[in-house]
């Protein structure tokens, strides 16, 4: 599903970021990354997302190898891959039924479909009923929760979530995290950046730990092992 074959990302500056990474993950696994501010979790994502151009390697996701990928094609690649951010990112003018409409309204989709999916995506993440409020009107883990059905709505095969639970409290972070596994129990590959200690040693779920840009650990079954 994701693959990593010798990957090294060096910014201008000088800066290595990522370091002969090699990694593969398979088709419905849900992947923790963790490590200090600085190991090189963000390029990693952002390397998937084809926001930033690897120095050497190669990169698959979903059979396709996306260093060799033209610049006209990114737009199909993230059409694969949902992205839940820390900070939500919806838009504020719109509301919850609309902010997750438009994902499906700018691949096209006919007014029909979108009318018969959105409500069931918000009946998944439990917000029912709250289609036609705005987002200054929901609480942060609301906030949240819409930004995973909009991420959703077009079900792709992968969704990576970077720091979703960043800004709320551990009660609310655990809803989020209960959505996310229904998800995951779903068939979709979900791969999160956290520095989540508590959530990380509960879940019991596989965790890549990255030092340096380097793979430091990877553990099937891990915990968060750091005190940061």
């Amino acid at each position: 599903m994701i693959e990593f074959s010798n990957v090294t990302k060096r910014y201008d500056n000088g800066v290595m970021a990522l370091n002969n990474v090699n990694i593969k993950i398979e088709k419905g696994e849900f992947v923790f990354i963790v490590g200090p501010s600085g190991a090189g979790k963000s390029t990693f994502i952002k390397s998937i997302l084809k926001e930033v151009n690897v120095t050497t390697g190669k990169i698959w996701v979903d059979d396709v190898n996306i260093t060799r990928l033209h610049r006209r094609r990114v737009p199909y690649l993230r059409r694969k891959v949902g992205v839940v951010f820390q900070d939500f990112r919806l838009l504020p003018n719109k509301t919850v039924y609309e902010n997750i409409a438009f994902a499906m309204e700018i691949l096209g989709t006919p007014q029909r479909t979108i009318r018969k999916q959105v409500p069931m995506i918000l009946s998944l993440v439990g917000l029912s009923g709250k289609g036609n409020v705005y987002p200054n009107q929901l609480s942060g883990g609301e906030q949240q929760r819409v930004s995973i059905a909009r991420a959703m709505i077009n079900n792709p095969p992968i969704l990576i979530a970077d720091e979703p639970t960043g800004n709320l409290d551990p009660d609310t972070s655990w809803e989020i995290m209960k959505i996310l596994r229904t998800i995951n129990r779903r068939g979709t590959t979900i791969l999160m950046a956290t520095h989540d200690k508590e959530i990380v040693d509960i879940m019991k779920k596989r965790v890549i730990a990255l030092e340096r840009g380097e793979i430091a650990r990877d553990d099937k079954v891990g915990v968060y092992g750091y005190d940061d």
